[in-house]
């Protein structure tokens, strides 16, 4: 995560917020020849009712490109980084649920509902050079020192990613659901078991 997915973590909780709390399922050195991890799945909890899930691993020579946010009024998907597909209800989901009967939850799955009554779909297109974040970024920064242009990604802001990539791991370890203000102690103890079974670096303090 802190190699391959330190942006997808930054991206996730800008967008969403960082949540309260995580259960993660992990493989250390599943497919790769590594200690750290190869494959993740995590499940947040936000507190409000509201969940997530990230999914990454080494191992998948394809990949999947994709971001889906779901609300009450409608739907975002955004895939290979370049389109996105918005979803807006004409009604919050729970009243145009609550408004049909046997037969339109037919005909709702069978396809012979007119979409149109019930929702609305936009499509967007956009470039996705490759390195073009980074380059964004970077003039960013220089702007800052240059003329106090405010930062898009402050310093401040990366110890949430860490913090979440770091509650990822204390879960799995732990093979419970932590808290996203969780325990640095106990996270200590249990990173310096792993760094002593590997026997190729000292401990951390």
């Amino acid at each position: 995560m802190v190699n391959q997915a330190p942006h997808q973590l930054d991206l996730w909780q800008w967008i969403c917020g960082v949540p309260k709390s995580v259960y993660s399922k992990v493989a250390y050195g599943f497919r790769r020849d590594i200690a750290v991890e190869d494959e993740v799945t995590a499940v947040v909890d936000y507190g409000n009712g509201a969940t997530g899930v990230f999914v990454t691993a080494t191992h998948d020579l394809v990949g999947t490109d994709r971001f889906e946010i779901l609300g009450d009024q409608g739907k975002i998907v955004v895939e290979n980084s370049k389109t996105a597909t918005v979803t807006r209800l004409v009604k919050p989901e729970r009243e145009l649920s609550d408004g049909m009967d046997m037969d339109d939850v037919r005909k709702l799955f069978m396809g012979e509902l007119k979409a149109e009554d019930y929702y609305t779909t936009e499509v967007i297109e956009f470039e996705s050079a490759w390195g073009g974040q980074h380059a964004g970024v970077l003039e960013n920064f220089a702007a800052n020192i240059l003329d106090g242009t405010p930062l898009l990604a402050p310093g401040s802001d990366g110890i949430k990613g860490v913090r979440l990539a770091n509650a990822i791991h204390l879960s799995s370890w732990a093979g419970r659901e932590v808290p996203l203000d969780f325990d640095e102690d106990e996270y200590m103890r249990e990173l310096n078991k792993r760094i002593s079974e590997e026997g190729k670096f000292a401990e951390r303090s």
